[in-house]
């Protein structure tokens, strides 16, 4: 018997939009983004005139991008409390010292996230910008995916002594730099990282002030 799938609800309508917008380098037509989400053309554009008045999507003549208050919103997202601002520090370290781009990856919805990023060449914007995703498997930079791009990686988890991983940092190469040295860099780099998680999270005790 074949189950009918239930309707789009206009919550799930938005935010299938607002997903498109994403994956369309941040702007596009209506009736590109009403096709790659299968939406009716006329609800699509009722859906991103209700978002262009909350703010949440721009108009500019006949395409859409996304706008000021989803920035807004995205800029108060934590993976782990204070892991983006202590990250980002990190990983400019760990491009100066290794010449590699550096990012932050968070697992999400069976996919690595990259959260933040410190990119060394500029062909690897288009894969490792923040907001990206990049396909895993069993918690790691699928291998399959870094052949078919002709790169490699080498990754370490950042780990709180409760023993809770709160994300991995990667460095990303292209073949044949070695990864040997490298990975020792990347995992000191995470353990740095976790640390200071830890220290942060501290109250301040009365004997430090």
């Amino acid at each position: 018997m074949e189950t009918k799938r239930r309707p789009r609800s206009v919550l799930e309508g938005a935010f299938t939009l607002l997903d498109a917008l994403v994956r369309h380098q941040g702007e596009a037509g209506l009736t590109q983004l009403a096709n790659s989400c299968s939406i009716p053309k006329a609800t699509a554009h009722r859906l991103l005139e209700q978002l262009t008045e909350l703010e949440v999507v721009q108009r500019s003549e006949s395409r859409y991008r996304v706008g000021a208050q989803a920035f807004r919103l995205g800029q108060s997202w934590q993976p782990y409390p204070r892991l983006l601002e202590l990250a980002r520090g990190e990983l400019r370290r760990l491009t100066a010292a290794t010449r590699a781009s550096s990012v932050l990856a968070v697992p999400c919805d069976g996919h690595i996230l990259i959260a933040a990023a410190s990119l060394a060449r500029p062909e690897d914007h288009r894969l490792f910008r923040p907001g990206s995703t990049v396909p895993q498997r069993i918690g790691r930079f699928c291998p399959i995916w870094q052949a078919e791009h002709e790169l490699v990686t080498a990754e370490a988890a950042i780990t709180l002594p409760t023993g809770r991983t709160v994300g991995s940092i990667a460095a990303v190469l292209a073949p044949p730099r070695p990864l040997a040295a490298l990975s020792d860099t990347v995992a000191r780099a995470a353990r740095t990282l976790g640390a200071a998680l830890v220290r942060k999270a501290d109250p301040v005790s009365p004997m430090s002030l």
